[in-house]
């Protein structure tokens, strides 16, 4: 997979909730050295007491300079499934599955409720 859609995956599973910044430091040297540009990568690279999530808004903001954002979280559920098949449908991508689900349960009860919210007013 190359650089920039190493990113863009990696920007899609942040938007999922699924990406944590332990590892993006070595990840942003990669992206680097392999020829993508960008300064919020150079930051991230450069930084070692970073927090994780210092280390995500700096991802989002080089997804951003580098024009691989997705407008929507289905989009990004999308290309992250596609992108992820192959590791997705092996024994140890069972947990990758069940993160993406469980999003997606999230993601359809807060439309529910607001649906609900809207038709029949808010209680108190």
């Amino acid at each position: 997979m190359a650089a920039l859609d190493e990113l863009r995956t990696a920007e899609a599973r942040r938007m999922l909730g699924l990406e944590d910044g332990t590892a993006l430091r070595a990840r942003a040297e990669a992206w680097l050295a392999q020829g993508l540009i960008s300064p919020s990568l150079e930051l991230l690279a450069a930084s070692y007491d970073l927090t994780d999530g210092e280390a995500l808004r700096l991802l989002r903001s080089a997804a951003v300079e580098l024009d691989v954002v997705f407008a929507t979280t289905q989009k990004a559920r999308s290309h992250y499934l596609t992108a992820s098949m192959s590791t997705l449908t092996t024994a140890e991508g069972v947990g990758g599955i069940v993160a993406v689900s469980n999003g997606v349960t999230d993601e359809l009860t807060a439309r529910a409720r607001r649906a609900l919210a809207r038709v029949f007013g808010r209680r108190s």
